[in-house]
């Protein structure tokens, strides 16, 4: 009676620790359970700029997540709110197995920058494999420019694809860890200003991270440090920076 109890609790902590888990710089499918709350708080700086997150997720369903971030970042040395974000995960997909699961999620993300440069409305399908050792998730979308001075970006494709690997089996009762290597881009249409396209604009770019993913019990640490490696026409190359996230679900 007492191995299966321990079976049971071990399977138990396998299937929280398989779902918990998500790219650093990506999209993942993993929402929370219904009733859930996950405050987080995430740091991102390079050589020139330090930007700032903190947000707040719900679990509205056992299948939908809604999220509101306040990022904050320096703007000609002051420290500032840059915006503000509305975010909805929506899981449509599951099939899990004994320490494995494959899901599927649609996200809808609106981004409110403060500096009028436009809303971005951005709509993705992620979708993934969480298992013991193996890893990797995929995601593509679309982002939509809305309003603004013109001088902005245009609308824009995004795209990610991770992999994953956890060196040491998973105990819920110990920190456990799962290290990323992490792929994005975006191909940027063109900027328009009254109604005519910018010749200088548009274009895209690739970067690659190696980040880290540490849980214990409900308290999960994330960092990394992601790479430009490619930019095309007007796009900007994605400089050198750093990034952490705390974020604990209760």
């Amino acid at each position: 009676m007492k191995k299966r109890i321990f079976f049971l609790l071990l399977l138990w902590g396998v299937a929280y620790a398989a779902q918990a888990h998500e790219p650093l710089y990506g999209f993942g499918p993993h929402v929370l359970f219904k009733g859930g709350f996950a405050p987080h708080l995430t740091l991102k700086w390079n050589q020139n700029e330090f930007e700032s997150e903190y947000a707040l997720g719900y679990g509205l369903t056992r299948n939908w997540t809604l999220i509101a971030e306040l990022p904050w970042s320096t703007t000609d040395g002051e420290y500032r709110i840059s915006g503000t974000g509305l975010r909805s995960k929506y899981r449509f997909w599951l099939k899990a197995g004994k320490g494995i699961s494959h899901q599927a999620s649609l996200i809808t993300r609106l981004e409110m920058p403060a500096d009028g440069r436009g809303s971005l409305l951005s709509m993705a399908v992620t979708t993934g494999q969480e298992a013991l050792h193996l890893y990797w998730f995929a995601s593509a979308g679309y982002g939509l420019r809305m309003g603004g001075n013109g001088s902005a970006p245009g609308h824009r494709m995004i795209y990610n694809f991770s992999i994953g690997y956890r060196p040491y089996k998973v105990n819920y009762y110990k920190p456990d860890i799962v290290f990323f290597l992490e792929s994005s881009g975006n191909v940027f249409a063109r900027s328009s200003e009254n109604g005519q396209n910018s010749e200088e604009s548009g274009g895209g770019n690739f970067a690659l991270a190696p980040s880290f993913f540490l849980t214990y019990r409900n308290y999960a640490l994330r960092g990394g440090i992601q790479y430009g490696l490619w930019n095309a026409a007007y796009a900007p190359k994605i400089e050198r920076n750093f990034k952490l996230t705390l974020e604990v679900h209760i």
